[in-house]
């Protein structure tokens, strides 16, 4: 039995299936697209997103470290992010670390900086005549240690970096020996690489300049460097370097004590800029005043001016300098001459 109508409508539906379906087919891929570039977008605008330091933990897979990010709000959803890491072939391939990560990152971004080992780093310039007291809280304001643990440190140091050295530091404490400069150092680093990067940086910028001035004199490495830390501390114009280097070493040729300020300061709990007279009775080997001949070690990181001040000390008959009190001295050959000189600037 033919039913006309029905068959009308039959082969009119038929005739519609094909521009439907393609409709159908286009909609889910341009919906496709929309929904990746949304999950691509980033989650903050850059006015309002605030970078976070996230720390990616060794062995995490790339799953894990999507919830970690989606977390911490860096992506919107942790499948989105693997599925961009195995499009990417980078599944597997991101590094642990810490990184700077931001909301305002785009999913791309953030795959790269983890796949390429971009970790967070701070900016530390520790300046020259810092000592370890110094040091030490300069990077505990960068949030990189702990002060007190690392002194501890430094000041029995010198096994921790023995493996780094090509020379002979006869004392444990490795005041002196943290090379003056601007770092990078990644977030998570920890005292004891610190240490060792600064030290590494004495080994490759200071010993070698040593090691070409070692035929003009006959000091060690650990002299050279104790006694540019004290140059280092009393000098303030590098010109001045030289000649106070040559004030010392006349000091040392006729066996008088050095009688450096910066010396008996490196050893008070409570240092004060003009000492007194009851501080140069202090007792300690550092004291100058009290002793002979150079303290047991360096009193400061000295800069490569100081280094190459005692490398080359100005030929001089001084034996005394005194502080005018801007910056520069008052150098005087006889013990009767400084004391008219500090009498003038009331010293």
């Amino acid at each position: 039995v033919s039913c006309p109508v029905s068959a009308r409508i039959f082969f009119r539906l038929r005739a519609m299936a094909g521009p439907l379906l393609g409709l159908l087919v286009f909609a889910s891929v341009i919906g496709g697209l929309v929904l990746v570039s949304y999950t691509l977008l980033p989650v903050s605008s850059a006015q309002s997103a605030v970078a976070d330091v996230i720390r990616i933990p060794p062995g995490a897979s790339t799953r894990e470290i999507g919830e970690l990010l989606a977390e911490r709000g860096v992506v919107r959803n942790p499948r989105h992010f693997v599925l961009a890491s195995r499009l990417l072939r980078l599944d597997g391939r991101l590094q642990a670390g810490d990184y700077e990560l931001s909301p305002a990152m785009s999913i791309l971004a953030v795959l790269d900086r983890l796949a390429s080992g971009e970790i967070a780093t701070v900016r530390v310039t520790i300046p020259e005549g810092s000592n370890s007291r110094d040091i030490a809280r300069i990077l505990e304001q960068h949030g990189l240690v702990d002060a007190e643990r690392f002194r501890s440190l430094v000041a029995e140091g010198r096994d921790l970096v023995k493996d780094l050295l090509p020379f002979e530091i006869p004392i444990a404490s490795l005041e002196g020996y943290l090379f003056p400069d601007t770092y990078r150092f990644p977030t998570s680093i920890g005292e004891e690489e610190i240490i060792r990067r600064m030290v590494s940086r004495v080994v490759k910028v200071v010993y070698p300049l040593i090691e070409q001035g070692r035929g003009r004199h006959q000091l060690s490495v650990h002299e050279i460097t104790t006694l540019a830390s004290i140059v280092e501390k009393e000098a303030m114009v590098d010109a001045e370097r030289p000649k106070i280097a040559g004030v010392f070493y006349n000091r040392l040729a006729h066996n008088l004590p050095l009688q450096s300020d910066p010396t008996v300061q490196y050893v008070m709990a409570n240092p004060r800029r003009h000492l007194y007279l009851r501080d140069l009775s202090i007792d300690s080997p550092y004291n100058t005043y009290r002793y002979r001949g150079l303290p047991p070690g360096p009193i400061a990181s000295p800069g490569l001016a100081s280094i190459k001040a005692v490398l080359e000390p100005a030929e001089t008959e001084y034996f005394y300098f005194v502080a005018r009190g801007d910056g520069t001295h008052v150098f005087s050959r006889t013990y009767a001459e400084h004391v008219a000189a500090r009498r003038r600037l009331r010293r």
